[in-house]
């Protein structure tokens, strides 16, 4: 990481600055933490374009652009400030070098490897020509190459099509070498310039140089407009696409889409860095991912657990649930086999036990339990003799056979209760860096809790407590259907050990890694036979058979809370930011998106579906106001019609934090105070029952 800026500042807006990643001449680069922790890219404006007012007109209105382009292999928008003193963008970070740094360093890349970039590329400007926007700037240096393959940035630079090209001091007119000839004289330029600047981009990666040679801008643009482009090193499979997108006439330029099909069509992000580069671009990867690391270590470390309050009728946004990056400070860096051992020796050193009579042995594994009654002493004693109903909880889960409510509380407590008798049956204390949502396992038998320094599995019966990958961050938990082993996702960030294990619940084994990816929001299909996860901004869905990668959606949105739900084997929901998102995994169509009939306030942060009702459930949730809270609104769907069913309603929500009955013909709901639980007729929402 190499910047001119050897000060820079500590905050831009919410983001803490971390490191310089580069300056270029339209303002500074930084990687930053935004306020959950979570790494990101903030390029802000330099000074003297700061005080234009055209050019803040100009920035605002493509900042706006940038924001309505989703999807596709784009890095997304995350914020902007376009009106304060020192304009400034943010956006995800990619953890991986340009291509132009790339190259610089390994030399020219190999032809496959190439046609999967040039794919991707293609793939790309076919999804922003089709919004409506042209990029104006492709080049090595605004292409990252992450282990998913290459991103396209800087969208910052593009301009709607419909707009007339400015004259101004400040316009941006791409790059010499890879400036299509109608740019360079300055007339009229759309699409196709975008596509002249794939072609020399790919020469570039093919051969280590552009097609236009280097030297004086004044040069090279010269060559441009009156020279053949020098395609000496194209391999001849790929020197007709690159001479005709290379075509001085824009006209006779092949379409971005046209390219992509040329190239082999839609390609799915990559399953690893090593599937796509070669072995020396990897162990390039691997060392600026390193040094990345490096340097968000210390700021993690220092990093205190937020917590926002209350006001008003809004959610707090606090606690665990509110990181998506946590550092355990003093954990080091393991070996290969450093979480495996660990898991495994915690496991059998909370098993030792020395019986001195049968009546003292453990008693056999139920196929089944009753949490109502199967309920180790320590933890139905702890309840006390006048329980009121929790308050301050943040969030709820029914067992596996609805008998139990589970509330996880904010004082960390899990308190066990019998919804339907209104009792409360066992308080069971959890680790105060608990992340939420706790799970049980199908046979009601263990309750699991995800927390930054591992994972807990408590079984209900015998109070037995055990801690896999203890130091270790588990973000995200969850039962195989047949009760055997919990699937544990380590998204622990300072090495390269992460990933989704599976751990054997009698032996305590830490089992094969599922996936090097640390999934988010882990979830079994109702039978079992698929997982589906977050994995970055992609849902991915396996099927737990083969393992084989079922799905892999490409760029949806980013939160720390529920993104996954299952409606029936075959068909897994996801969340963008305007509605959730329908994938059926035998088909090849598009997904279906569900949008409100009307615009909520906010954006999508929590999906649920009852395969029962075929329905969708949908949290919106607004930006956090000066209190740290933020405002909520509920919405729900028919899966097969896509019809809005949410009912109208004055003074409440229908629902916030929330989880549906095995059942499914009732729903348990969280207040957005936290100090309220309904249980709520699962199509209709009407009240059943409130306790507070």
């Amino acid at each position: 990481m190499s910047s001119s800026l050897t000060e820079p500042p500590e905050r831009i807006g919410p983001y803490r600055i971390v490191a310089p990643l580069g300056s270029g001449g339209m303002g500074h680069v930084h990687l930053a933490l935004g306020p959950a922790d979570q790494p990101v890219a903030v390029k802000v404006v330099r000074p003297e374009f700061a005080f234009e007012p055209e050019f803040r007109e100009r920035f605002a209105h493509e900042v706006h652009r940038a924001l309505q382009v989703t999807g596709g292999d784009l890095p997304r928008v995350l914020d902007a400030d376009t009106v304060g003193p020192s304009p400034w963008l943010a956006t995800e970070f990619v953890p991986g070098p340009s291509l132009q740094e790339l190259v610089r360093r390994i030399g020219a890349l190999p032809e496959p490897t190439v046609r999967y970039l040039g794919r991707t590329i293609a793939q790309t400007l076919a999804h922003l020509h089709a919004s409506g926007v042209v990029h104006r700037d492709l080049k090595p240096g605004n292409v990252l190459v992450a282990a998913v393959g290459p991103k396209v940035i800087d969208l910052g630079i593009s301009r709607a099509m419909d707009e007339s090209p400015g004259s101004g001091a400040a316009e941006f007119a791409g790059t010499p070498g890879y400036m299509a000839p109608e740019t360079t004289r300055d007339e009229a330029s759309g699409l196709a310039a975008d596509v002249f600047a794939l072609g020399a981009v790919l020469v570039f990666a093919l051969t280590g140089r552009g097609p236009f040679g280097d030297g004086h801008p004044s040069a090279v643009i010269y060559r441009i407009g009156h020279r053949e482009p020098d395609l000496n090193g194209v391999p001849p499979s790929l020197r007709g696409l690159l001479s005709a997108c290379l075509d001085k006439d824009p006209t006779r330029r092949p379409t971005a889409a046209q390219v992509l099909q040329a190239l082999g069509g839609p390609v799915p992000p990559a399953v690893s860095a090593s599937a796509w580069l070669p072995q020396t671009a990897v162990a390039v990867l691997d060392g600026v991912e390193h040094d990345h690391r490096a340097a968000l270590r210390p700021f993690l470390e220092a990093r205190s657990a937020p917590h926002r309050s209350v006001g008003g009728r809004t959610l707090a946004l606090a606690g665990a649930a509110a990181a998506t990056l946590v550092l355990v400070a003093g954990a080091g860096l393991w070996a290969v086999t450093g979480p495996l051992d660990r898991g495994g020796e915690n496991a059998a050193a909370a098993r030792k036990h020395e019986p001195e009579a049968e009546e003292n042995a453990a008693p056999a594994r139920r196929e089944q339990c009753d949490p109502t009654v199967h309920l180790a002493p320590e933890y139905a004693e702890a309840v006390g003799t006048e329980p009121s109903f929790p308050d301050g909880a943040s969030s709820i889960r029914f067992s596996g056979d609805g008998s139990v409510l589970a509330v996880q509380r904010r004082d960390d407590v899990v308190s066990l209760w019998d919804w339907e008798a209104g009792t409360a049956l066992a308080d069971i204390p959890i680790p105060g860096e608990a992340y939420r949502p706790i799970v049980f396992s199908p046979d009601n038998c263990f309750l699991g809790v995800p927390s930054q320094a591992g994972a807990h599995v408590y079984s209900l019966e015998t109070g037995e407590h055990n801690v896999h990958f203890e130091g270790r961050s588990a973000r995200s938990l969850a039962f195989s259907p047949d009760g055997s082993s919990v699937l544990v996702s380590d998204d622990t960030f300072e090495d390269s050990n992460g990933g989704t294990y599976p751990v054997d619940l009698d032996s305590g084994e830490v089992l094969p890694r599922y996936s090097s990816d640390a999934g988010r929001s882990l979830r079994y299909s109702p039978e079992g036979t698929r997982l589906a996860a977050m994995t970055g901004y992609s849902l991915t869905v396996w099927d737990t058979d083969s393992r084989e990668q079922l799905l892999r959606s490409g760029m949806l949105t980013w939160n720390t809370w529920n993104q996954v739900a299952f409606l029936d084997e075959d068909t897994v929901v996801g969340i963008l930011d305007d509605g959730p998102v329908v994938f059926d995994l035998t088909s090849d169509d598009d997904p279906l998106l569900y949008v409100p009939d009307e615009e909520p306030e906010g954006v999508l942060a929590k999906v649920e579906a009852n395969p029962k009702h075929d329905l969708i459930y949908g949290l919106y949730i607004s930006e956090a106001d000066e209190d740290g809270g933020a405002y909520i609104s509920a919405r729900v769907w028919h899966r097969s019609t896509a019809e809005d069913l949410t009912p109208e309603y004055e003074d409440r929500v229908p629902f916030a934090f929330m989880t549906v009955h095995p059942d499914g013909d009732v729903i348990a709901s969280l207040s957005p105070e936290l100090d309220e639980i309904s249980i709520l007729d699962a199509v209709t929402l009407e009240p059943i029952e409130t306790f507070e």
